[in-house]
């Protein structure tokens, strides 16, 4: 992938990335050989092409790109693995020239592999401050819940997480998408509205019942962000509501997409929703176990395959500003360098 001088310049902003997908090879395997796991890779080249394995297409493989994640993730079994990941990934953000980012975790499975959530979230806010002051890029973390496991099992987790209020800013879900999710939730997104989190949630590509989580997503969890969402564009009425509220669509382009192309079906989501003037951003979501490159290599994919201009990549910028969860001022201060640039 030819990545132009002015996306590699441009500065940049990350709203849609799990700290759990950003491990790089040798990283991995470091941890791994450490805590005593076997990995089901024999090189850190092995793990892109255990997910390619068992595709079924560019656009209907969340299940085993989840399960490939789980062989990644599954390493991770002391707090200063996530420390160390989440400075790996920092280091990396700042060769990317991101200024800010909202990055994604996911408590249960730490906890679930023998790390207790105060653990994993102070060697993340750790990570985050010591960052701040080597890197100088500002961030933010959303704590996801999984969908695929218990109502019961989240609550415990939002519950242990009320001492980090401060330090957690949005509460988001992903993982496997199961039927109905939205609806089983809605106690969970009550609870955290209720301490004053800002509210997400995962509404994957080209899912079954995709339209009636995305609406549900919106009338009863009450999100201000959809994580992907892109079908909703396919339903006029949906996309006019999520344009109408200021709803932010945080877009991956090269989502299941190991090429240098984002699929058609997905760039076409994007190209319209763009057009329309939704609050639709760029990411990278799992740049490492996804295949799919840093954020720089996915604003590359997505102008390459859409046709945007420059000026175009830049507004995917700009609406990943407004739509983001950081203070007014510097929001002003980003918009500004944005239009510098």
């Amino acid at each position: 992938m030819t990545i132009s001088d002015y996306v590699l310049g441009m500065p940049k902003i990350e709203l849609h990335i799990h700290i759990e997908g950003t491990i790089e090879g040798q990283l991995l395997f470091d941890i791994a050989d450490r805590n005593g796991i076997k990995l089901p890779y024999e090189t850190p080249d092995d793990i892109l092409a255990l997910q390619n394995s068992n595709k079924t297409s560019d656009t209907e493989s969340l299940r085993s790109f989840l399960e490939c994640l789980d062989a990644s993730r599954g390493a991770l079994r002391r707090d200063t693995d996530y420390y160390e990941i989440a400075m790996s990934f920092y280091s990396r953000a700042k060769q990317e020239n991101i200024q800010y980012a909202e990055i994604m975790f996911d408590p249960q499975q730490a906890v679930r592999q023998g790390v207790p959530f105060e653990g994993c979230i102070e060697a993340l806010c750790q990570a985050r401050d010591d960052a701040l002051e080597r890197f100088h890029v500002r961030s933010q973390w959303i704590m996801n819940l999984q969908r695929d496991f218990s109502l019961e099992s989240a609550v415990e987790t939002l519950s242990n997480a009320e001492k980090y209020r401060e330090d957690i800013v949005a509460v988001g879900l992903d993982n496997f998408e199961v039927s109905n999710f939205p609806r089983k939730f809605l106690p969970l997104f009550d609870l955290a509205r209720a301490q004053g989190y800002h509210l997400t949630s995962h509404c994957d590509v080209h899912q079954p019942n995709s339209l009636n989580h995305i609406r549900d997503c919106l009338n009863l969890l009450r999100v201000e962000r959809l994580d992907h969402g892109l079908d909703a564009y396919f339903d006029e009425s949906l996309s006019q509501d999520i344009l109408e509220r200021g709803i932010g669509v945080a877009a991956c382009p090269t989502f299941y997409s190991a090429g240098e192309s984002c699929p058609d079906k997905t760039m076409e989501c994007i190209r319209g929703m763009l057009d329309m003037g939704v609050l639709i951003s760029l990411n990278s979501d799992d740049p490492v176990q996804l295949g799919s490159g840093w954020l720089s290599s996915a604003l590359a994919s997505a102008q390459a395959s859409g046709g945007f201009s420059d000026n175009e990549i830049k507004k995917f910028m700009q609406n990943a500003v407004q739509s983001s969860w950081m203070e007014r001022s510097q929001k002003t201060s980003l918009l500004s360098d944005l239009n510098d640039y």
